[in-house]
């Protein structure tokens, strides 16, 4: 086994994008400041990132150059623990954040046997939404996955610092911590899309999706379901992109969208869509108006928004440095703004993160590095 070596100064890497924070985890672990195999990822942030990238194929996981570009905000961790580099999370989530309910995943993320599609065992609705659910005897060259979700809410529970105590002892004492400014304070930035028609509101019920399944071969069936509605709106939204019309004939619409067999939720979309075109001078753009609905599930379970007062992001700062100073000290961390897609409040965004740096500052030696434009 290779020696671990010790960075003089505890490195902090600030990007903009989120998933920018695993080329700097990479490389720590390509100059041997981490474990190849099995590290440990301390992950604060309103969204999971857990999801997988639509067009990114298990063949291409360890050529980096490849891999890198096709990764997105909320699609990066999970390719790293194909890769067998991350293989524990822990998810620390605000109060406001429901995607995943709290408690202890163990499954397995695998290539899909026939297939070259990466895939999880994990059968929860964030996954089966997703389409991103397989059986495990369906999956070869697989990796085990422990996912730890736990809420950090503004009174300090004890029980989330044992429990997060326990697992870094489990992997010794190297660990990557990972903090969006956007766990402080977040923005669903679908919402004031087109507010005037609601059209976020008109996409809930296109694009609701009803999991109760709990037998696997129910949470199959659902899944397959959920496919056909997907493939069957993002074909329409699809269509529109390529007419780039602002005028398209109620003739040619219902054609477009006959695919949806259901009349009412058929006439949904022509009504949204219409009064889209009739709101918008220039050309609507349809790919975003069909990635706002993929954001839609069980309204019980969507994209958190919650822009906090300065009082509640004190409240979760005090809670945060609480934690960490209970932690041992980690490898490396990564803080990702995340404003220039309004996850974070733009106008909160640079306070959030000279507060949270001064804490890092005064609890270790740091060198920061800024790796977003404009930084000073």
């Amino acid at each position: 086994m290779s020696v671990i070596k010790k960075y003089s100064q505890l490195p902090v890497h600030i990007v903009e994008d989120h998933c920018d924070a695993l080329y700097h985890i990479f490389r720590a672990i390509g100059s041997k400041h981490l474990p190849f195999n099995n590290n440990l990822l301390i992950h604060f942030d309103s969204h999971p990132d857990l999801l997988i990238p639509a067009d990114l194929k298990a063949s291409e996981v360890f050529d980096v150059p490849v891999m890198i570009p096709k990764l997105s905000i909320e699609n990066w961790i999970i390719v790293a623990a194909f890769a067998g580099h991350i293989s524990s999370v822990v998810w620390i989530k605000p109060p406001w954040s429901n995607q995943i309910e709290n408690g202890d995943y163990s499954f397995v993320v695998g290539r899909q046997k026939g297939t070259d599609n990466i895939r999880v065992s994990c059968p929860i609705l964030y996954f089966v939404s997703e389409m991103l659910y397989c059986k495990k005897e369906d999956l070869e060259e697989t990796k085990n996955v422990l996912l730890m979700v736990r809420t950090l809410g503004y009174d300090y529970d004890i029980n989330v610092e044992s429990d997060i105590v326990e697992i870094i002892k489990k992997h010794g004492e190297y660990y990557v911590l990972d903090i969006d400014l956007d766990f402080f304070t977040t923005m669903n930035p679908f919402l004031e899309m087109h507010s005037k028609i609601s059209m976020y509101q008109r996409l809930r019920e296109i694009y609701s999706f009803d999991f109760t399944a709990t037998q696997e071969d129910e949470v199959l069936d659902a899944q397959t379901k959920r496919m056909h509605q997907i493939v069957n709106l993002k074909n329409i939204f699809s269509q529109l992109h390529e007419l780039k019309s602002s005028n398209i004939s109620e003739e040619k619409l219902f054609s477009i969208c006959e695919c949806i067999k259901e009349e009412r939720k058929r006439k949904t979309v022509i009504e949204l869509i219409q009064d889209l075109m009739k709101e918008c001078s220039a050309e609507v753009d349809w790919e975003i108006v069909h990635d706002a609905g993929c954001t839609c599930d069980d309204r019980s379970h969507e994209l958190p928004h919650h822009i906090s007062s300065n009082e509640e992001i004190e409240k979760l700062m005090a809670c945060a440095r609480t934690l960490i100073t209970a932690l041992p000290a980690p490898t490396i961390v990564t803080l990702a703004r995340s404003s220039l897609d309004d996850y974070c409040p733009p106008d909160q965004v640079n306070m959030v993160q000279e507060v949270l740096c001064e804490f890092l500052r005064k609890k270790f030696d740091i060198e920061c590095k800024l790796h977003y434009k404009n930084g000073e």
